[in-house]
């Protein structure tokens, strides 16, 4: 039996419908304001058996409640985290990310649970100029550094804590994380954006990847024993440009056309903190969410393929332009046909 934390989100809805079509018991975390359907619908959608799945309501700060969560389970998916680059979320960050993950650690030592699989994020490494982003680039704080990349290298800290006080541990550091999912936030709404007929495009370029790859190389890593290791899980280096390109030939929509130069998206934040400000409402964009989409990012995942081409397992990506047309009818379905 498996414990799965976060399985309502992008990765952990894929990763439960992975262990599900393995066999596995999946226990699976929720709050008691956790929208359950939307994973059961996806599992449904996917014609995977719920019959094995097992909702396990509680409180993931409460290491009690964990202990007692976590018991006759032999490994944990740990997908649960807070995404957010606005700088009144750096407390959540702090509590959600980090120390949520180590009262999970703590638990799993307490309940002798021997195996944890982290879902992290590329932000949790460092930068090296000239190089790929990799995972042996130690993580350098800075003035340029978001609470969002802290709170998830702080998260890793706790992990490998673990791994020294007796557990296994791998990481799994995802890039930008694209499938079905919530197309209202995160990275989902580049597709609703698109869907909207949106002109303008940015001009930089990052690392995108399917959330069933990512549910794919946890699952993978954890069976075949590559444990003490983080990996980068990374299908394509693409402009944003190209990514959004396919996104609108896929839904038969114009393309982003007009470069948004970074001038633009510095008034943009500055205009949206102002409204903030002044409304009272959250801002849709912050200093930190459009900064990076002007700047070129190349990250490294050879280490993926070596390690489970080591175990005889051979590693295929699927390819972005395979995971837009696997998502946009979802897109459809959620936002329903565009206006052409």
């Amino acid at each position: 039996m498996v414990f799965v934390t976060g399985g309502t989100g992008l990765v952990g809805r894929h990763l439960v419908d992975e262990l599900l079509k393995e066999g596995r018991d999946v226990h699976a975390f929720c709050r008691s304001t956790t929208n359950r359907e939307q994973l059961e619908g996806f599992l449904d959608q996917c014609g995977t058996d719920r019959s094995r799945l097992t909702w396990v309501e509680g409180d993931i700060e409460n290491g009690m409640f964990l202990e007692e969560a976590l018991e006759n389970c032999s490994r944990v998916y740990h997908c649960a985290a807070l995404v957010s680059f606005h700088r009144k979320d750096a407390d959540a960050l702090k509590r959600i990310n980090r120390d949520a993950t180590g009262t999970l650690v703590n638990a799993m030592l307490h309940a002798g649970i021997p195996e944890l699989v982290h879902v992290s994020s590329v932000a949790a490494l460092g930068r090296k100029p000239g190089e790929p982003v990799h995972e042996d680039v130690p993580f350098e704080d800075g003035h340029d550094v978001s609470a969002y990349a802290r709170s998830k290298f702080d998260a890793e800290l706790e992990v490998w804590r673990g791994q020294e006080e007796g557990l296994k541990v791998l990481t799994v550091n995802p890039v930008i994380v694209l499938g079905p999912g919530d197309f209202s936030r995160s990275s989902s709404m580049l597709f609703t954006l698109v869907h909207r007929g949106l002109s303008w495009y940015p001009t930089g370029s990052n690392g995108f990847v399917s959330a069933r790859d990512v549910a794919r190389a946890a699952t993978l890593l954890s069976t075949n024993d590559c444990w003490g290791e983080r990996f980068v899980v990374c299908s394509e280096n693409c402009s944003y440009l190209q990514l959004m390109t396919w996104m609108a030939e896929e839904m038969g929509v114009r393309a982003p056309h007009r470069p948004l130069r970074s001038w633009m998206m510095g008034a943009a934040w500055r205009l949206s903190a102002g409204w903030e400000l002044i409304s009272g409402r959250r801002a849709p964009i912050s200093k930190e969410s459009v900064e990076t989409t002007h700047k070129r990012h190349d990250y490294a995942s050879d280490k993926l393929q070596r390690a489970l081409a080591a175990k005889g397992v051979h590693w295929n990506y699927q390819s972005l332009k395979e995971t837009v047309a696997a998502t946009v009818p979802y897109v459809f379905e959620a936002l329903g046909p565009p206006r052409r």
